[in-house]
């Protein structure tokens, strides 16, 4: 999506997310595979050709349970340049069930058809389709929410944005997880991001910031604030 979205009608809920695994997994044909794949998106904020280009030597996992995705950026700017995406406890044991059911080697790719032909993106978009479709309400089904797989990856940024502080180190450190800039972090999920209350506002640094210089010995400093 290219345009700004100053509230939520675009956004899948956390309910709609995960009903969207669970439907995944109920498939009789290539569930585990698909539920994985969506989970990717849906926890670690993968776009989702940088999911299907995943590969086992690129999930390093932590003794607590936790782990890190090693995504290769995909825009000509940051050719050679790698991300670090947070895996969480329940996608690590997804991706590391998949793995084992397929005895997946270092090179391999994750995510593969039971079949194993390819998970092609018009796969994953009728997948998607489908899926959308059996979680959202039928007022629902017309309407822009959840209208490409990426609503996915933007739920779990919206939901990385609301679960910090909203420092400008946290932003930027959901910035840098994501792979976007900062700015159009802050643009894109302008929503979730709270605005500062006046007890907040540095008052004192703004106005020595705006502060015109001392004209014959008197400060222009303004003396009130808003």
């Amino acid at each position: 999506m290219n345009s700004v979205a100053d509230d939520e009608t675009f956004f899948l809920t956390d309910r709609q997310c995960f009903a969207a695994l669970n439907w995944a997994a109920e498939q009789p044909q290539n569930g585990l595979v698909l539920r994985a794949f969506l989970a990717s998106i849906t926890l670690a904020a993968l776009r989702p050709t940088e999911a299907l280009a995943l590969r086992v030597r690129d999930v390093e996992l932590d003794d607590d349970g936790t782990g890190v995705l090693l995504v290769p950026s995909q825009g000509q700017e940051g050719m050679g340049a790698v991300r670090r995406a947070p895996a969480c406890p329940e996608l690590v044991v997804l991706l590391k069930a998949e793995v084992s059911r397929r005895g997946l080697r270092d090179d391999d790719a994750i995510f593969v058809l039971d079949d194993g032909r390819p998970l092609t993106t018009s796969v994953y978009r009728k997948v998607w389709r489908q899926a959308r479709e059996a979680v959202l309400e039928a007022h629902e089904i017309d309407s822009p929410r959840g209208r490409t797989l990426s609503a996915l990856r933007d739920a779990c940024i919206a939901a990385w944005l609301k679960n910090g502080d909203q420092s400008a180190a946290h932003i930027l450190a959901v910035a840098e997880c994501a792979g976007v800039s900062a700015p159009r972090l802050a643009e894109r999920f302008a929503h979730c991001l709270r605005r500062p209350t006046r007890a907040e506002i540095p008052w004192d640094r703004l106005e020595a910031a705006l502060a015109l210089p001392e004209v014959g010995g008197e400060s222009t400093t303004a003396q009130r604030r808003p």
